[in-house]
């Protein structure tokens, strides 16, 4: 049966980006715990949840021991920037991804832009990102870490906030929808 792994990015101690009052560890571990919920209302999948107490290494680790090619992996961050006004969601695969990661990660980013009404800065190679080689994104499974929005934008964090159960039932049903097709 195939698997969703759904991961927060950031664990328990770290707090990942901090802005606007939130630190990232926090958003991501709720919004997990969202999205997972809404998977269950709608759908009888095999999920897969990361434990907070563990670090990236450890994550990955994990999932590399139970994770094949018919499996989608979801990791969840909110993007930071010197500049407030700096705003949008943005899907990172891995360089060289298979289309069905790009097709994830494209509809993902698709979701959030429309549900929390901000720009969609599309799907971007992992070599885009501050850190240039992502190892979440490197696993058998096909996968996405999605920047839901900028913490260090107060409109983007206002408009998360309002639409984030929305948006979480919006990514739960494009999950089962990708499962399903692929």
């Amino acid at each position: 049966m195939k698997r969703i792994f759904i991961t927060a990015g950031h664990h328990n101690r770290d707090s990942g980006a901090v802005g606007n009052g939130y630190q990232e560890n926090k958003l991501t571990q709720e919004l997990r715990g969202l999205i997972t919920a809404k998977l269950r209302e709608i759908a009888c999948l095999n999920i897969w949840n990361d434990n907070d107490d563990d670090t990236l290494a450890q994550v990955i680790a994990k999932i590399n021991q139970v994770a094949t090619a018919d499996d989608f992996l979801l990791e969840i961050h909110f993007d930071s920037a010197e500049r407030a006004a700096a705003s949008g969601a943005t899907a990172l695969i891995a360089t060289g991804a298979r289309d069905k990661s790009r097709d994830f990660a494209k509809q993902l980013a698709n979701d959030v832009a429309t549900i929390v009404g901000i720009t969609n800065r599309g799907v971007k190679d992992e070599t885009e990102s501050n850190r240039g080689r992502l190892g979440i994104l490197h696993t058998k499974a096909s996968s996405c870490l999605l920047e839901i929005a900028f913490i260090s934008n107060p409109n983007d964090m206002a408009r998360y906030q309002i639409y984030k159960e929305s948006l979480a039932l919006a990514i739960a049903t494009t999950i089962r929808d990708t499962l399903a097709k692929y």
